[in-house]
């Protein structure tokens, strides 16, 4: 109960900092201050630890390594390949930004990756197990279904400015991720897991575009990235077998 009451109260005090730091025009929400956005979602952040804390959810100490990496490994795999490998070794693209920049993005993808994660993995997952994964099945159509809002959350992007169809792109391989994201934590219960996973991805998808110039997609680039996708497409339909009611129940619903 204890714990609990110290989930909720900061949860309670995280919101209370960022209506100050909005207020005094340090966070923001507004896409075109990065620096702002950051400050939020660091707010977020903390909320979402907080209710997370406060629900009984998350992850329970530090075991089944093995398990864990059997899942974690492949997906930080996919994330990597994000990174335009190829086109920067062969000089089709540069990063060319100072390291002030390029630390920056990395602090922004970092805070991006846990506000997500802890938002949709962390809180949202669970709680639609809770009711919706008392089967193998129940537990494979939560992880489709809250990737498949997660993807969708992504639209809001257009009201911000986007290109409706680099948005759809972005919705489609977002509820891609977000259901790899969802088994890793489903199988192996760690949601910092999913956080590094998300932040590297977004690093490596956006370094060149933000930090540098050049070509992404070349033809050597498409292949690769195919090539990956599938086989983690093929190793994660396999893994999913594996999900079990009791096994989420000990590692994330602590129940």
């Amino acid at each position: 109960m204890r714990r609990r009451k110290l989930g909720l109260a900061a949860a309670i005090a995280s919101v209370a900092v960022l209506i100050a730091l909005y207020i005094a025009g340090i966070a923001g929400f507004d896409a075109a201050d990065p620096d702002a956005l950051t400050v939020t979602r660091i707010c977020g952040c903390a909320a979402f630890c907080g209710i997370i804390v406060y629900l009984g959810y998350g992850t329970r100490g530090f075991g089944q390594i093995r398990s864990r990496a059997a899942v974690t490994v492949p997906a930080l795999a996919v994330a990597v390949n994000n990174f335009p490998l190829i086109p920067l070794i062969a000089g089709d693209a540069a990063i060319d930004a100072g390291t002030v920049d390029i630390v920056k993005l990395a602090v922004e993808c970092v805070f991006i990756g846990i506000f997500e994660e802890t938002a949709f993995r962390g809180i949202l997952l669970p709680a639609v197990a809770e009711t919706h994964g008392k089967t193998k099945r129940g537990l494979f159509i939560t992880a489709l279904a809250t990737s498949a809002l997660f993807g969708c959350a992504h639209l809001f992007n257009i009201i911000a400015g986007a290109g409706v169809g680099a948005t759809l792109l972005q919705v489609s391989y977002s509820t891609l991720i977000g259901g790899m994201c969802s088994l890793v934590y489903l199988l192996g219960g760690s949601l910092w897991s999913c956080a590094l996973i998300h932040a590297v991805y977004d690093f490596g998808g956006c370094c060149v575009e933000r930090l540098g110039h050049g070509r992404i997609w070349t033809a050597p680039e498409i292949a690769l990235t195919a090539a990956v996708g599938i086989c983690a497409l093929i190793y994660f339909l396999y893994k999913s077998r594996e999900l079990s009611p009791e096994r989420v129940r000990e590692n994330i619903l602590h129940i």
